[in-house]
């Protein structure tokens, strides 16, 4: 139960991070000024980006509630980068480098390491 709340959380997280990213790339922003934020304030995408950011919390809390915070968070955390990672290399068409790879390996392995 506790690695699917923690996949739970961890999808909407990147699900959030996509509509805000995508969000932002819509809007064009040119500065920080009254016009920039009520352009964000009205912003559909990142509305839905914020409400998913709360549904990602609600699966968050229920997997804190299951296991130990020490293990629970860097297993989170591990999850939600290398699906960022994924996300922004397949949706973004960011480049992958050799220091992404570097760091998935050690990421993946320092999480193993710290929940079992």
């Amino acid at each position: 139960m506790l690695l699917l709340l923690l996949f739970l959380a961890m999808v909407f997280n990147i699900i959030a991070q996509v509509s805000l990213k995508h969000g932002i790339n819509v809007l064009n922003l040119s500065g920080l000024n009254m016009q920039t934020l009520f352009k964000v304030a009205l912003s559909p995408y990142i509305w839905s980006g914020a409400i998913l950011y709360g549904v990602s919390f609600v699966f968050y809390i229920f997997a804190l509630s299951r296991g130990e915070l020490g293990r629970v968070s860097p297993v989170s955390q591990a999850l939600t980068t290398l699906g960022i990672v994924t996300v922004s290399i397949l949706i973004f068409h960011e480049p992958i480098t050799s220091f992404k790879i570097i760091g998935i390996v050690l990421l993946v392995a320092g999480t193993v390491i710290i929940f079992y």
